[in-house]
């Protein structure tokens, strides 16, 4: 090996001085030392591996270190956006009210939920009679009603939910014009059960039933502006309980047990719901619901 590498440097030289022949003698000195140097990169390299993991360890680590935070704050700042993007969707669908575009309302952000067993069905919001908004004012969203406002401060206000079985709502069937009274299914809140006022057709005439899919509205009857959506027919059929009397039942437009943002309509309510309904005088209207579901009169 020393022989070999004083031979290299001889020849080395001798090229630096311009000895142009010894070019060949270079190669095959350089085709000689190849496998020698491969076996000494081989066994040097553990060693230097181990000398680099004990002296560059610190500097690995912060590298590692710096990455992982990288990382994370990509990630946080994708949920962050998503996040956004959501609660920005929520918003427009609590301010998007297409269906009464005449009358003045309130957006505001759903601060509480309900909690414990005995107001289960309200909700506060971050708005109050600072604002314009009085106690039995409807509250909705894009998708129609949802509640109704009870108890009024400056600057919230308790919201009672459609899903309140309790709640009696005066409603119109835009199929046909019928006029009754409802409430939310006391077992599903995404239901609501029109069982008052609507007659079965005579002579058991299923052609004169409200269709399925059909929107259902406030009534003028009821203590809310007339025709805010609650949602659409799911269901006809003749009451057990009464073989004259029709049951209808609503798939409600909004879910009123998720919501981050609500509208109040600044149109004073009426503090008494009537016990049975009245004709209506309102002209049916195309309303378009959302297929999703929501609650209240």
């Amino acid at each position: 090996m020393v022989l070999l590498g004083l031979t290299a440097i001889t020849l080395l030289s001798l090229d630096l001085s311009g000895f142009g022949p010894i070019g060949t003698a270079q190669r095959w000195v350089r085709d000689l030392l190849h496998p020698v140097t491969q076996v000494a990169g081989a066994i040097a390299s553990p060693f230097s591996n181990a000398w680099n993991a004990v002296f560059d360890y610190d500097d690995l680590e912060a590298e590692r270190d710096q990455l992982r935070k990288e990382l994370d704050d990509a990630e946080g700042a994708q949920l962050a956006a998503e996040a956004e993007r959501e609660a920005f969707q929520r918003l427009l669908e609590a301010t998007e009210i297409t269906y009464l575009p005449t009358i003045p309302t309130e957006t505001a952000d759903v601060v509480r939920t309900a909690v414990g067993n005995f107001d289960d069905h309200v909700i506060t919001i971050e708005k109050g009679s600072n604002h314009g908004i009085r106690p039995g004012m409807a509250v909705v969203t894009g998708a129609g009603l949802v509640g109704r406002v009870d108890r009024v401060d400056a600057t919230t206000a308790n919201v009672q939910l459609l899903s309140d079985s309790e709640l009696v709502i005066g409603v119109r069937l835009v199929s046909t014009g019928e006029v009754g009274l409802g409430h939310t299914d006391a077992e599903d809140p995404l239901t609501f059960v029109i069982d008052r006022g609507l007659d079965w057709p005579e002579d058991d005439d299923q052609s004169l039933l409200p269709e399925i899919g059909t929107v259902v509205v406030t009534a003028a009857s009821s203590r809310y502006p007339a025709e805010i959506p609650l949602g659409r027919i799911k269901d006809v059929y003749l009451d057990p309980e009464n073989d004259i009397a029709m049951i209808v039942e609503v798939e409600l437009a909004n879910d009123v047990r998720d919501l981050s943002y609500a509208t109040v309509l600044l149109a004073e309510g009426v503090d008494q719901v009537p016990l049975v309904p009245t004709p209506s005088t309102s002209i049916p209207l195309n309303i378009e619901v959302p297929e999703d579901t929501g609650s209240d009169q």
